[in-house]
């Protein structure tokens, strides 16, 4: 109807979704035929799991992660970036972020009593790259921001980092020794000829990164809560040690739905990219036909 107002602030699900990954349900039924055994996992995930995962996300990423040291399952990715901020950064803290990034991001560092001091992303000029103001992230580091919080592929705009902006942001955190969360979870879904650098890929220590991912969007598994974190062995010591107070451990038998986590049927990515890149042609296409408005393409996410 004309006039009513559109809520932009979260993703529709019920209106768009997919069916989850194929075997999602088979697996979850296995993990509570297991029992006990499954419900009361280790603080940082089943062990078996933790090594499958490590091993997928190795391939994936560019760089060996180690299950028993690098890697936690968290209940969710919200989950995830929450114990990653809150091992990091504390009241009075200087945290730099994107702007314009995903939403709970400000939200979470205002909660830690930290102070924000935003990087502007310039995504509708930017074309090979996403467009990070590079300068204002150094200025950032001067004036003493001990961590550095994005996302790649951008959320809401979903663009893509290029290599140089990823290779300037890993020279800049390694120069002045800031830690950076980078949000990965929309980065298995890019579209058609889209490039993509791990962030993690590009360094020789990655004693103060971490990376976090989940099957919630692209595998439409959001309903079993689960995500990761990986990375620095140090700071994945202590998001271990602060999911033991706040949620003990992801859902346990939810956790044995990962492992149907990048081990979908051949084809089945492919198809699941295609049908969310139609959906974007078909928004990008009323978009352009409105007068005044400004688009860019989406290089990913749903």
């Amino acid at each position: 109807m004309p006039g009513t107002p559109v809520d932009f602030s979260h993703g529709d699900v019920n209106a768009t979704a997919f069916e989850p990954a194929p075997g999602s349900l088979e697996a979850f039924v296995q993990g509570v035929h297991r029992g006990g055994g499954q419900a009361y996992t280790e603080y940082r995930g089943d062990a078996s799991i933790r090594e499958k995962l490590a091993l997928n996300l190795a391939d994936f990423s560019g760089k060996s992660v180690s299950a028993a040291e690098e890697l936690i399952i968290t209940p969710g990715t919200q989950s995830a970036l929450f114990l990653a901020i809150a091992s990091t950064v504390t009241a009075g803290d200087k945290v730099a972020i994107v702007q314009p990034d995903y939403f709970a991001n400000r939200k979470l560092v205002e909660f830690m009593g930290a102070e924000m001091i935003p990087v502007k992303l310039d995504y509708l000029n930017g074309s090979a790259n996403a467009g990070l103001d590079l300068n204002e992230l150094e200025s950032a580091f001067k004036k003493d921001a001990k961590v550095f919080l994005f996302s790649n592929p951008n959320n809401p705009t979903g663009a893509v980092y290029s290599r140089s902006e990823i290779g300037q942001i890993a020279q800049l955190a390694d120069r002045f020794g800031a830690t950076i969360i980078v949000d990965q979870l929309y980065s298995r879904l890019l579209y058609e000829g889209q490039s993509y650098v791990h962030l993690r890929s590009t360094l020789a220590d990655e004693a103060n990164v971490v990376t976090i991912m989940g099957p919630s969007k692209t595998e439409s598994l959001s309903g079993y809560r689960l995500g990761v974190a990986f990375g620095s062995a140090r700071i994945v010591q202590r998001m271990e040690k602060l999911q033991a107070i706040v949620s003990l451990r992801a859902p346990g038998y939810c956790q044995a739905v990962m492992r149907t986590w990048f081990s979908e049927p051949a084809g089945w990515l492919a198809d699941r990219i295609n049908k969310h890149q139609a959906i974007r042609d078909e928004l990008l296409a009323v978009f352009r036909g409105i007068e005044g408005v400004a688009v860019r393409t989406p290089q990913a996410g749903s």
